[in-house]
């Protein structure tokens, strides 16, 4: 069993609930969960239009399922 004591900060970098954590390891884990953010829009913006209706979004609403996890 392993312990790690960064948490997930829900894009807030200075938040209280993350008071713990130093605040290096609070913008290492910020950049991380910019880039898997970004990582996942490159990815579903280089499918085709026929895969992306397959999981069934459009591309222009990849940006709001991949940041916000909905479809506006």
């Amino acid at each position: 069993m392993s312990y790690s004591s960064l948490q997930p900060t829900s894009s807030a970098l200075f938040g209280a609930e993350t008071n713990r954590n130093s605040l290096v390891q609070r913008i290492v884990v910020w950049f991380k969960e910019r880039a898997d953010l970004y990582r996942a829009e490159y990815e579903l913006n280089h499918m085709s239009d026929v895969e992306l209706a397959d999981v069934g979004l459009s591309r222009g609403e990849i940006h709001n399922a991949v940041r916000h996890g909905r479809i506006v």
